[in-house]
């Protein structure tokens, strides 16, 4: 009976022992398992396993792209120069063909050939307000610091003297710059008189004579004085401190800027 007792003893300690080496073995498979050659083929599994959900990210991105496309507005077409733009209301195709007449009516009295048929070929004109003390002073038909420098300017679009009806505008520095022709060229003009003389001569060397029937001042943005007034009109412009003074000589003068004013002197032809 003892010996019977003593074989299940000692098999259940080998086989408690056996286990116990087969856990160890077990956990050590699982600890090596993180090694770099099996984390590689670890994660090529892992590839593959994810691989079956490619199309579908895929098609998701496409779907994506799609829709971001659809929602884009897309440009519109401008038509070409000329052709009026489809699609407009008839009040705003209508404002534009009334555009259009204006820049060509502008233009034709311009540069219409009745009117300008005996024109001179060159733009310059000569000022003199004699009593002023000015006297064959360049205008300049440019609208540029350098044409001021040299002289006055014509302000381009107005009128010219040989246009029947035009307003002739001209402006020129109070101050001016010292040694050039704009040196104090209307530093005066604030002290002319009504009835005055004011004459241009073209470049073929007719002279056209008017006389001062309006002194007044106005804002930089006025700009409604340089349009025909419907008579033969010369205007001369030049800066001053504020609409309402004409004579001080300050900032706002020397910096032409938008609290200045413009004293603008008109004269008709005689």
């Amino acid at each position: 009976m003892r010996v019977k007792q003593r074989i299940p003893s000692r098999l259940l300690a080998s086989l408690a022992f056996l286990a116990m080496m087969g856990f160890a073995v077990s956990c050590g498979e699982e600890q090596s398992s993180g090694g770099p050659e099996e984390q590689t083929s670890g994660r090529a599994g892992g590839a593959q396993e994810e691989a079956p959900a490619t199309p579908q990210t895929t098609e998701e991105t496409t779907e994506r792209a799609e829709s971001t496309e659809a929602e884009e507005p897309k440009e519109e077409e401008l038509p070409a120069e000329g052709e009026p733009a489809e699609g407009l209301p008839e009040e705003e195709l209508e404002a534009e063909e009334e555009t259009a007449e204006a820049d060509a009516y502008a233009y034709e009295y311009q540069y219409g050939d009745e009117e300008v048929a005996n024109a001179p070929s060159d733009p310059t004109m000569y000022l003199s307000v004699p009593s002023l003390g000015i006297s064959g002073t360049p205008v300049i038909d440019e609208n540029s610091e350098a044409a001021l420098t040299a002289g006055t300017m014509h302000l381009p679009g107005t009128g010219f003297p040989w246009q029947p009806g035009s307003n002739t505008y001209i402006a020129g520095h109070r101050v001016g710059y010292p040694g050039t022709p704009s040196d104090r060229i209307f530093y005066d003009l604030p002290s002319i008189s009504m009835g005055d003389e004011v004459t241009l001569t073209d470049a073929n060397g007719e002279t056209y004579t008017y006389s001062v029937s309006e002194i007044f001042a106005v804002t930089p943005f006025d700009t409604w004085v340089t349009a025909p007034t419907g008579t033969d009109t010369v205007t001369l412009q030049v800066c001053t401190e504020t609409p309402d003074d004409w004579f001080t000589i300050g900032p706002s003068l020397m910096s032409s800027g938008p609290e200045s004013g413009r004293l603008i002197v008109r004269a008709t032809r005689a």
